[in-house]
């Protein structure tokens, strides 16, 4: 059995962090390092550029760390081992030459995760199809995410039908062109997957140009839930949050097993989703069109301070008639809707165990009594928000 041994003493305790921060997801991913590493006390040293090998080499003669941690992303196909000086190196990320990095620490994405919560999402809608639409650059998690999703869509509902994307990049032209004509050959309702949030907007306006409805006729669900984008498209998108923020604390966590003990085989640890945030994109479409512009509404807007009767002047109708059908369509009140879709809120946001209790009420519309959302919490479910989230985090 081989023995621990201590973290090396070093003058500087630095660790070099290669991410450029392009995406939401680079920035969790760099916040979750930050909290680990402020909490094992050491100091980060972010390098933004995407390094040459020279420029890794100029760097750690510059710090002198005592690790790296890297997304793959920002390094070139032909970068290895050698270009670190034999330093530990966790790799957050995969990156598309994976097979010449397999030899190091990674902490990665289950990708099967995020994909399963998207299809659980949709299927519910019960659509006449399903589609998925990838990153125009064809990166391999956005190829991943495809073929698992063709394999549960096909493996839980064999004879239902199967659409992918593959014509020119939307965000052109021609490719808007093209994808608008194939959004237009889609049974409906189709339930559609996008790789990611970031290309949202152009398959908004691609199904815009196909005369067709998101979220009634394409339910929509996309993954990263990077609210800049999500809240910022009408409708708003259904989004799943992987964990990325653990992608990051757990690069610091591989690296501290290293420098215990630099014998270990290399390590990997995999990270899943904190859940799905329920939007309008996948709002069910009622019979009567005031009825889903209510629930779009709700979907949209209930953890900000919106009232009933902000609901029925969406609707276009009085009070009345627009609690007559919330009443007809879900059985429940409007008042009712809006506190349910609060409560799928903090149950989101009481799965990510970095969130404080006390500011969850706030974030979920009740800015002005924090402890009603407590006192209704364990009326619905039983358990304070405390014991909920012990038992499912």
């Amino acid at each position: 059995m081989t023995r621990e041994k201590s973290i090396p003493r070093t003058r500087s305790r630095v660790v070099l962090l290669f991410v450029k921060p392009t995406f939401h997801s680079h920035r969790e991913r760099t916040a979750g390092v930050y909290s680990a590493a402020i909490e094992g006390g050491w100091q980060i040293q972010q390098i933004a550029a995407e390094p040459t090998a020279a420029q890794v080499a100029s760097a750690i003669d510059l710090w002198d760390p005592v690790g790296c941690l890297v997304d793959p992303s920002t390094m070139s196909a032909d970068m290895d081992a050698r270009a670190f000086g034999g330093l530990p190196v966790v790799l957050m990320g995969r990156g598309e030459a994976k097979l010449k990095w397999d030899a190091f620490d990674r902490s990665f994405q289950d990708c099967l995760v995020p994909v399963e919560m998207a299809y659980a999402e949709l299927a519910g809608l019960k659509p006449a199809g399903f589609a998925f639409v990838g990153d125009p650059a064809h990166p391999f998690w956005s190829v991943e995410r495809g073929d698992f999703f063709k394999k549960i869509v096909l493996r839980d509902m064999p004879d239902s039908s199967f659409f992918e994307y593959s014509g020119p990049n939307p965000s052109t032209l021609r490719g808007r062109r093209a994808m608008a004509k194939w959004l237009g050959m889609l049974p409906r309702p189709c339930g559609c997957l996008l790789a990611a949030d970031h290309i949202a907007a152009s398959f908004y306006a691609a199904a815009q140009d196909a005369g067709l409805a998101i979220g009634s006729d394409i339910p929509t669900v996309g993954v990263d839930d990077d609210e800049r984008i999500c809240l910022s498209l009408k409708p708003t998108l259904t989004s799943v949050h992987p964990d990325f923020f653990l992608s990051g604390s757990n690069g610091i966590k591989i690296l501290e097993a290293r420098l215990r003990n630099p014998d270990l085989p290399p390590q990997s640890l995999l990270y899943g989703a904190l859940g799905t945030t329920r939007r309008a994109s996948t709002n069910p479409c009622y019979r009567d069109a005031r009825m889903t512009k209510g629930m779009a509404f709700v979907a949209a807007n209930a953890c900000s301070k919106i009232s009933v009767d902000d609901v029925a002047a969406e609707m276009g109708c009085c009070g009345r008639l627009a609690e007559n059908l919330f009443r007809k369509y879900t059985g429940a009140t409007i008042l009712d809707t809006i506190r349910k879709a609060r409560l799928e809120k903090a149950f989101s946001l009481l799965k990510n165990p970095r969130i404080p209790l006390d500011a969850i009420p706030f974030r979920c519309g009740y800015e002005a009594s924090p402890a009603y959302l407590k006192t209704y919490f364990k009326r619905v479910t039983g358990l304070t928000m405390r014991e909920w989230r012990r038992q499912n985090t």
